[in-house]
Parts: structure tokens; C-alpha cells; sequence
């Protein structure tokens, strides 16, 4: 399956995000719109202190309009692999530090309207240094058992896309 794009405008650019919209010809020859959010992804970091214990963030979110459970993370920048952007956002918002770092893959949050990618990591035996926020930035570091984070999951406590994603690959990847 495939859309051919007739044309593309770029209609909004801000700061973390642009919005295009797209004309294409459908399989069945039909004209359609697409409109997209263009962003230049970012981390997730799942870290472990040396008792297996999640390290998460807690902070308001203005779109959802409530606090929220998360893996640290945030935009990755060009000149750094994964890992480095996981780890340099792990040290910023929760103080932790690892050398035990493993790329977990990548997923796509919102595909029906944003081209957005999330990288996953895997931060094991994290101690802590200190905190490094940016301006602007309140964030409330909560250290979760894993058991405790699945119940957060089911009982919809950690409602955060990314974070349920990496916790329950991370599941999946201790079974290998």
C-alpha cells in the first residue's frame, strides 16, 4: 500500500513542531488530504538502579492537563547517538548516571498525524550524581519497583505511550 504525494505546504513552524499539508493520490486513484506534524523525535530512557528499580519522572504535562508518569527522555540532537542523548537527559532530569547502556528499538507514538520517532534505551545499575534541570523544567524523580510499575500500567496510573512501550519491551527482552 502506498500514497503518491501530489504536493506538500508547510502551513505552521514553532519551536519543537512544523505541520504540513499534503495532497495525495489514494490506491484507487481517488485525491486526499494529509495533514502532518513534523518533530524531530527523541529518547526514552528505561533506567535501572541496581535493585531493577524503575527510575521515573513525574511532571505536568499541558496538553493532557495533568501530572504524569515517565521515563526521563527528550529531544535527541544530531550530533549525539541515542545512547548519548539517553543518557545526557537521564543525568539532566533525574540525576542518575549508568555506563550499562543498550539501544531498545524505536516506535512511532501518534502515527495516524506526526512523523515522530522514540528511541528506547536501557539504562541498568544507574546511580545517582545530580540533578540538572533545565530552566523551566520541574520534574519529580520517583524510584518504582517494576511490579508496582505493571500495576500502574493496568490500573492506568502510568497513562505516558513511551513509558508503557519501553517497560513492557524491557519485560519481553529480561525473558531472552
Amino acid at each position: 500500500m502506498y500514497e503518491k504525494t501530489l504536493e506538500t505546504k508547510t502551513i505552521y513552524t514553532g519551536k519543537i513542531l512544523d505541520v504540513s499539508v499534503s495532497k495525495v493520490e489514494l490506491e484507487d486513484g481517488k485525491i486526499s488530504t494529509r495533514e502532518v506534524a513534523h518533530n524531530t523525535g527523541g529518547v526514552c530512557v528505561l533506567a535501572l538502579d541496581p535493585d531493577e528499580n524503575i527510575i521515573m519522572v513525574r511532571q505536568f504535562r499541558y496538553p493532557s492537563k495533568e501530572e504524569l508518569y515517565e521515563l526521563a527522555g527528550g529531544k535527541h540532537n544530531e550530533n549525539e547517538t541515542h545512547e548519548q542523548t539517553g543518557m545526557r537527559e537521564l543525568l539532566e532530569e533525574t540525576g542518575y548516571v549508568s555506563s550499562d547502556v543498550t539501544y531498545m528499538g524505536y516506535l512511532y507514538p501518534t502515527v495516524a498525524y506526526a512523523d515522530e520517532v522514540i528511541h528506547m534505551v536501557l539504562a541498568r545499575n544507574c546511580v545517582y550524581h545530580k540533578q540538572q534541570l533545565d530552566p523551566g523544567e520541574f520534574v519529580h524523580v520517583e524510584v518504582i519497583p517494576l511490579n508496582q510499575a505493571l500495576e500502574m500500567i493496568s490500573n492506568n496510573v502510568i497513562k505516558d505511550g513511551k513509558t508503557i512501550v519501553a517497560i513492557l519491551k524491557y519485560m519481553q527482552f529480561m525473558k531472552k
